[in-house]
């Protein structure tokens, strides 16, 4: 407790001398065995030489049921601890929980801010539902067990329904014992004993991947993982079920029980076809697993995981998930050779999602104001979405409103003309104020994009200061006093809450129950 006293000084003067508004994020949990409730508040800001700061300000025990009222008063404690204060706070990064919903609309009255345009939802979240469509269709929910189902033969069985897929996360998780993991290191070897003495592969012997129920992407890479040791899977399921039909068959002439056996032992195993499927399921999650990646964890220079990325992503993604829905629509299912349909039930139900929490964008015009004060991005909109006019005229229309919020300057005055030089000079100027003149431009967003030129691809993907949305706005601050304030408060909001699941895992792994350890430091990046 000494040295949390001892560091939040700091942290408050740190939040004080900010660039931007204070963003939050914040994340509830229960510790292992439902003993204590934890409570991660994160604030993300850009300091004033334009670095992004990410800093684990409070880890408070939440006593009670994790209401949006609750989960309120808790953040509004901290913020004010932490000098937050209606004038400095921004915008709040969190997962799709109901709860956070209530909990912000609770804050904004208390602040004084609009609920519905500060409350921002999580990409890498959203992206990890729509991936759960996929792999576990509309009923995803009869998955999500790492807590409610403690039997885990109960999990396999709910998989077991599920094909291919099920049959292969059946015999991953057989293997967890050293002779099993021994087995099939063996396997893996007489799979490749045939390679080149000189190929590394010959003696890289690999672990299958363990997929984590409640995340998407730890079940993608789990398949990957299969496909690259296929030889090795199909000799180890093979050897059971052979070894399973030897004991079935002695049972039988002993007229005794079968004995117990998982029941991928008593299947076919796994064929060229459930191959196939698996490696079709693989090709759909792909894009899904790169937007996460980008999205989640923010660069030295704040080029990925910026909430400036999230749009063109998301673009980017139902472009994808739209070309492959055509490439189903003409499939004939009936067809012995057609995929299996529930790959495509399932990719219509993550369409579905991924459509509606892309139209949840709306509700905060942050998302198009990062695109359109990014030097990069910020004609994006305007080309991505031409044959979508009605939502440019809606997007800008909010943005205006926004940006009026940050204009303070009075516009300059334009000093009158002398007018006693004669007609020559009379016909000068009709020709040039029939043109629009750059310095009567008063508006610093119009004067920005008439005067300023766009980043190009290279300096966008540069690793350097070249490539930092947020030290491009430092450098215009004297040019440009209100827009720039406007777009580091904008371009310095995470894309993700991924802090706060750090700040979990962080509180799970190491088995910490300490509020003075954890509130400030350990998570900062």
């Amino acid at each position: 407790m000494r040295l949390y006293n001892f560091m939040q000084p700091q942290v408050v003067d740190e939040l004080r001398c900010a660039a931007s508004k204070i963003h939050i994020s914040f994340d509830g949990w229960t510790v292992k065995g439902g003993k204590r409730g934890f409570f991660g508040i994160v604030a993300h800001f850009a300091t004033a030489e334009g670095d992004l700061r990410d800093v684990a300000i409070d880890l408070p025990q939440l006593s009670g049921a994790h209401t949006g009222d609750r989960i309120a008063d808790c953040v509004a404690e901290t913020l004010q601890k932490f000098n937050i204060t209606a004038q400095n706070v921004g915008y709040f990064m969190l997962d799709n929980a109901f709860n956070n919903d209530t909990a912000i609309a609770t804050l904004g009255a208390k602040f004084g801010f609009k609920s519905k345009h500060r409350r921002l939802r999580c990409s890498a979240h959203t992206i990890n539902l729509v991936g759960q469509s996929i792999i576990f269709g509309s009923n995803k929910d009869a998955f999500n067990n790492d807590e409610n189902l403690a039997e885990e033969e109960k999990y396999l069985n709910e998989w077991r329904k599920q094909g291919p897929l099920g049959t292969l996360i059946d015999v991953i998780s057989y293997i967890k014992t050293p002779q099993q993991y021994d087995m099939f290191a063996n396997f893996q070897r007489l799979a490749r004993q045939d390679l080149p003495a000189d190929d590394d592969a010959k003696f890289q012997i690999l672990e299958p991947v363990k997929p984590c129920v409640t995340r998407w992407n730890s079940f993608c890479s789990a398949f990957e993982r299969a496909v690259l040791l296929q030889p090795a899977f199909n000799s180890y399921v093979c050897f059971y079920v052979e070894q399973q039909r030897v004991a079935d068959s002695h049972a039988r002439t002993k007229n005794n029980k079968k004995p117990q056996a998982p029941a991928w032992m008593r299947s076919k195993g796994l064929t060229a076809a459930d191959w196939a499927v698996i490696t079709e399921y693989i090709e759909v999650l792909k894009p899904l697993k790169d937007a996460t990646k980008r999205l989640e964890g923010r660069g030295k220079c704040g080029r990925f995981g910026a909430i400036y990325e999230v749009i063109p992503v998301f673009e980017f993604l139902m472009g994808r998930f739209e070309q492959r829905l055509r490439q189903y629509e003409r499939v004939d299912f009936e067809q012995r050779e057609a995929p299996e349909d529930h790959i495509s039930i399932n990719f219509r139900a993550a369409w579905e999602k991924l459509n509606d929490y892309y139209s949840k964008l709306d509700d905060s015009p942050a998302y198009f104001a990062a695109c359109a004060l990014h030097p990069y991005y910020r004609r994006y909109c305007e080309k991505a979405w031409r044959d979508k006019p009605e939502w440019l005229v809606a997007c800008m229309a909010d943005f205006r409103a926004l940006w009026a919020e940050y204009t303070t300057s009075t516009p300059p005055t334009k000093p009158s003309k002398e007018r006693d030089n004669g007609a020559i000079d009379e016909a000068i100027s009709y020709i040039i104020s029939d043109s629009e003149d750059d310095d009567e431009l008063t508006d610093e967003y119009d004067r920005w994009r008439k005067l300023e030129p766009k980043w190009t691809s290279k300096q966008h993907n540069s690793p350097n200061v070249d490539g930092n949305p947020i030290k491009y706005w430092v450098q215009l601050q004297s040019k440009y006093p209100d827009l720039s304030r406007f777009a580091i408060d904008v371009l310095s909001i995470p894309a993700s809450s991924c802090d706060g699941s750090n700040l979990r895992s962080l509180t799970r792994s190491r088995a910490i129950q300490s509020r003075a350890t954890l509130a400030v430091g350990p998570c900062e990046e």
